[in-house]
């Protein structure tokens, strides 16, 4: 005869929050956790990827908010607040190529919006959610709380002549290495993946419809693979893929003066 324990683990459906859910790498990992039987909820601020959604996956929850606007993010996350997660996925980001183009006001605000200023303000009511209403819930190995932010590699080199994008996913994987170390004790797991050139619609985009020239790249189902292998393996920072993850960790090992050198002469912009 089961007991209460066993019949609750059994018959209980995880659900996984994704900010920047609704296209790319985070509408991948809501298909992949769809087919694990979690329940979805994904976020985004296109009102026709939000459509997108809904008329191609019905069973996914859907919610539109703009991560610009902290009070709308807010107004949001206290919506939220009733309904348990075990998981939360931080996929939304914005980039403008600053090798190319000079920085406007409205990209930059954007780019520090989304990439940093809406990331923490997500992590820090996540955190508290998790841990607040789901430690009953550690029996179940499935449904481990967790936290996870899809940064960048760009943001694992460290040199002053950094973007602005660079510079905010940097900020980001330390901010959840930080999250990382203070949750713990509360035997909340998390996970900062740092990943090379993905082939996503956004990414041919903004390269003329084709970036299969990017050194790297990777399909979605490739980086998908990789990032639910990191979490499964509860890898703090995933650098993938192989290749470009010795290359970076080559580079930091430079003098920073050579560093500096080789990396404003190859990527910066003329200044």
């Amino acid at each position: 005869m089961k007991t209460l324990i066993e019949d609750i683990v059994e018959t209980y459906t995880p659900h996984i929050v994704i900010f920047g859910g609704t296209s790319g790498i985070g509408l991948a990992l809501a298909l992949h956790h769809q087919t694990l039987g979690w329940q979805i909820s994904v976020v985004g601020s296109s009102t026709a990827k939000i459509e997108n959604v809904k008329r191609q996956h019905p069973a996914i929850v859907t919610y539109v908010c703009d991560l610009t606007d902290p009070s709308q993010t807010q107004t949001l996350l206290d919506n939220l607040s009733g309904i348990p997660f075990q998981r939360l996925i931080y996929s939304a980001g914005s980039y403008t190529n600053e090798r190319i183009h000079h920085l406007n006001q409205a990209d930059s605000d954007q780019m520090l919006a989304i990439n940093l200023q809406a990331f923490e303000q997500v992590f820090r009511w996540a955190s508290s959610q998790l841990k607040h209403k789901h430690q009953s819930l550690d029996f179940a190995k499935d449904c481990r709380p967790s936290l996870i932010c899809i940064a960048s590699i760009a943001g694992t080199i460290d040199y002053p002549y950094a973007s602005l994008y660079a510079k905010s996913k940097r900020a980001m994987i330390a901010t959840a290495s930080a999250y990382r170390a203070a949750l713990i004790p509360y035997d909340i797991q998390v996970n900062c993946i740092a990943s090379g050139y993905i082939d996503t619609q956004a990414l041919r985009d903004s390269n003329d419809g084709d970036a299969s020239h990017k050194p790297f790249i990777m399909s979605t189902q490739a980086a998908v693979h990789h990032i639910m292998q990191a979490i499964d393996a509860d890898v703090e920072l995933a650098i993938f893929p192989r290749s470009i993850r010795y290359i970076t960790s080559a580079l930091n090992h430079l003098p920073k003066p050579v560093l500096n050198w080789i990396l404003r002469s190859k990527l910066d912009k003329a200044r």
